[in-house]
């Protein structure tokens, strides 16, 4: 059954911080065991000033029952722009996958 199955040992989430046209796009990492690997952090946008791409990567290491946040790249987003985050974690032999997109119009600028 589907609900017998145990939590991933690794689970991510995305959100973005406004201020004005500004965004920062944060990552939060969490572990149920011990973990070591890489992650990768890339963040597209598209708008009428232009097209963007920005990247971090670095390696981590998660205690048992911990959370790395990591604050993501900052940008500026016109009325009309728009962005993809993705996040990639490679540990152990598994890959873990959070995307996001916004920017989240339910929330004010």
């Amino acid at each position: 059954m589907h609900g017998d199955l145990p939590p991933p040992p690794i689970t991510c989430t995305l959100s973005e911080q406004r201020q004005g046209s500004q965004v920062r796009i944060d990552a939060e990492i969490r572990s149920t065991t011990s973990q070591s690997g890489t992650y990768r952090l890339v963040v597209s946008k598209r708008g009428s000033s232009g097209n963007a791409q920005l990247s971090q990567q670095s390696d981590l290491a998660l205690a048992p029952g911990t959370t790395l946040r990591i604050p993501g790249p900052r940008l500026s987003i016109e009325p009309e722009g728009h962005y993809r985050a993705r996040l990639v974690i490679h540990a152990g032999d598994a890959e873990y996958i959070c995307e996001h997109e916004g920017p989240n119009v339910s929330d004010p600028p």
